[in-house]
């Protein structure tokens, strides 16, 4: 019954965490597609590659971290409420905060590659000839 409920919390796990990575994903897509002028302004200016690209990351990993210690305060939250209204005991592992929010970042990394990556290709010209 253990393994069972292991097995169904993982699977839960990692398919919350997949479309969270997709969430992320197409919140980047967005700002990459309204800020394009702004891409192209910085590459006319001299931006390399790289620092379009880690722009762009370092907003994903930020915005995926963010909401994972979010996610944490809210887990601990309910722990302590659980705690102090039932005879459950209920508490937060402090492993599972440091995992919760490093495994948050990685999804930033991981679902803000391919967007980062489009915005770093952009060609300047066409970029700053963009109409939104």
């Amino acid at each position: 019954m253990a393994g069972t409920i292991a097995t169904v919390g993982l699977f839960i796990t990692g398919l919350s965490l997949f479309v969270g990575g997709i969430g992320i994903m197409n919140i980047m897509f967005v700002s990459v597609a309204e800020r394009t002028r702004e891409i192209g302004i910085r590459k006319a200016l001299g931006a390399r590659r790289r620092d379009i690209l880690r722009q762009f990351l370092v907003e994903a990993v930020t915005l995926a971290t963010v909401g994972a210690a979010a996610g944490v305060g809210t887990g601990i939250a309910l722990a302590g409420l659980i705690a102090a209204i039932s005879p459950l005991p209920a508490s937060v592992a402090p492993w599972s905060i440091a995992v919760g929010v490093l495994l948050g970042g990685g999804v930033g990394v991981v679902a803000g590659v391919y967007p980062a990556t489009r915005a770093a290709r952009l060609d300047p010209i066409a970029a700053l000839r963009f109409e939104t």
